[in-house]
């Protein structure tokens, strides 16, 4: 789904970061050094609790407009920001399990993988399936080997 809420950005001269709020999701802020830091790291929290609540089955607040916010200083920034929680679950995926991402995204399936790597198929399957994983280096070995098809 996509969304876009208002954003409240302000800065704290006492700890030299800019603070942003989400008025209308609860818990949902995040900082950053610079104002397009703290925009970036805007866009992250919001997909990440949308997606969250989307997931646990929650209810996703309506957006208030933007003029219903409140600035708590002249010097407080209003803007909307945007999220797509579909966009957000493939960042989700690749972070989780990068094998099987780059699998899917190789139009591979297990079986193919598996002859391609030379790998038994359970073990494949069981790193399709977030069961167990190689090491790290491994995984990127065998991503580059997917890619490498491509």
């Amino acid at each position: 789904m996509k969304y876009a809420y208002p954003a409240l950005i302000s800065w704290s001269e006492e700890d030299k970061v800019y603070y942003v709020t989400f008025p209308d999701i609860e818990g949902c802020f995040t900082d950053g050094a610079s104002l397009p830091e703290a925009i970036e790291n805007a866009g992250d929290v919001l997909n990440l609790m949308l997606w969250t609540m989307e997931h646990e089955g929650e209810a996703i607040p309506k957006a208030s407009a933007m003029g219903e916010v409140k600035k708590m200083k002249d010097t407080d920034i209003v803007t909307l920001v945007a999220a797509d929680t579909v966009a957000y679950q493939k960042v989700i995926d690749r972070e989780n399990n990068p094998i099987k991402y780059a699998r899917e995204k190789a139009g591979l399936n297990i079986k193919k993988l598996a002859e391609l790597l030379g790998a038994p198929y359970r073990t494949v399957q069981d790193w399709n399936a977030g069961r167990r994983m190689p090491p790290e280096w491994v995984q990127r070995l065998i991503i580059e080997k997917i890619e490498s098809v491509q």
